[in-house]
């Protein structure tokens, strides 16, 4: 007994294939804004010199949703740190940096920005650190809770101050069903 192939085999291939939906989209560059970031004053006794603080805020699923349910990649591109609460610029900032983690991970700390301010630099209310090649945050921002810290040196504030830092990320998101 010889089996010839049926003709319909080719069909229910085809639309089989048909039936598969897939969507692919380049996000642009988006700012992710953190408002009233609060860093903790430096008390008198320790300003000899420069100093350093730390402070961190955490995004979590609710906040990310878009990255943890389809196949995203994504990149940030740009960090910015500006005054905000009634500081006239971040001129007393020697050095900053920022990192993000997903602490329910051992995948580490992925440090997004190292700032040293130049001698030369002008009086503004903005720190701004554009990425020479953007950094990918995939894994971190798909996680359910990433905390993001923010450290900061130079001749701080006594007083309580606060920034807004803004991340510009950008991404490709592909859904297939």
């Amino acid at each position: 007994m010889t089996l010839l192939p049926s003709p319909i085999i080719p069909v229910l291939a085809a639309l089989a294939g048909a039936c598969s939906f897939s969507v692919e989209a380049d996000v642009p560059e988006v700012e992710i804004t953190q408002h009233g970031v609060k860093m903790p004053g430096v008390a008198k006794s320790k300003l000899d010199g420069d100093v350093s603080v730390t402070s961190s805020f955490t995004f979590s699923s609710a906040n990310t949703a878009w990255a943890k349910h389809m196949n995203s990649e994504v990149f940030v591109c740009q960090v910015t740190v500006t005054a905000k609460g009634g500081l006239a610029n971040l001129d007393f900032i020697k050095s900053a940096r920022l990192t993000m983690t997903d602490p329910t991970t051992s995948g580490g700390t992925t440090e997004i920005i190292s700032y040293d301010r130049c001698e030369e630099a002008q009086p503004s209310s903005v720190i701004e650190v554009r990425m020479p090649e953007p950094i990918d945050i995939t894994p971190l921002w798909s996680a359910d809770h990433t905390v993001i810290e923010l450290q900061m040196a130079g001749r701080l504030p006594e007083e309580e101050w606060t920034v807004d830092v803004t991340l510009i990320v950008a991404g490709k998101i592909t859904f297939k069903y």
